[in-house]
């Protein structure tokens, strides 16, 4: 065989070989690059998933503190106003009785009590006997508050009330006209914070 041919079939067969690991070189390449997108792929999503457990996480916690925040708001706004308005309602008070303190002490308060023991008398009816309880301080008007009914016997007594007004019993009757301002100012405190303006719901 011609040394010239033998160099020509080499050469064909070297190609190819290498032809064959050029194409081997590739597959391989493809393989490993298409793994390899597997793998980024994998973890992508790995990190993705993981991002978005911790976003939702992190978005709960944030949630939580917020509600927590705001109920804790709430709850320190509402004993704020509970506390405004109960100092409302002593102030308001404590205002009421000094108006009450004046008109007891000045010279409108016994005609005042005489309307309201002519009131409790007609509300009563005559011919009868009856109890008028006053104040330690307004005993001293027992004789004119006396002299301006007619038509009834009442006996005057030192009532357990302070601020003012007067009671009449009619044990006869069983009846109790209560027009102490005492009472009546005791009825009003149930009401002093709608007064002050600050009507609070559950």
């Amino acid at each position: 065989m011609p040394i010239q041919d033998t160099e020509i079939k080499l050469e064909a067969f070297t190609d190819t070989i290498i032809a064959r690991a050029i194409k081997e070189a590739k597959e391989i390449t493809l393989e490993l690059r298409s793994k390899q997108d597997e793998l980024i792929k994998k973890a992508e999503e790995g990190i993705a998933a993981e991002a978005e457990r911790y976003e939702k996480a992190a978005i709960a916690e944030i949630k939580a503190a917020e509600e927590r925040r705001i109920s804790a708001q709430r709850n320190k706004n509402k004993h704020t106003l509970l506390e405004y308005r109960e100092a409302c309602a002593i102030e308001t008070y404590k205002m009421v009785c000094g108006k009450i303190n004046e008109f007891t002490a000045s010279e409108d308060y016994l005609p005042h009590l005489k309307k309201l023991l002519k009131k409790a008398i007609d509300a009563l009816g005559y011919g009868f006997s009856a109890e008028v309880y006053l104040r330690q301080e307004d005993m001293h008007f027992a004789d004119e508050l006396l002299s301006s009914i007619s038509g009834v016997s009442l006996a005057f007594y030192e009532g357990d009330f302070s601020i003012g007004g007067l009671r009449v019993v009619c044990h006869t009757k069983g009846k109790r006209i209560d027009m102490s301002f005492d009472t009546a100012l005791n009825d009003m405190i149930g009401h002093f914070s709608e007064l002050t303006g600050l009507n609070m719901g559950d």
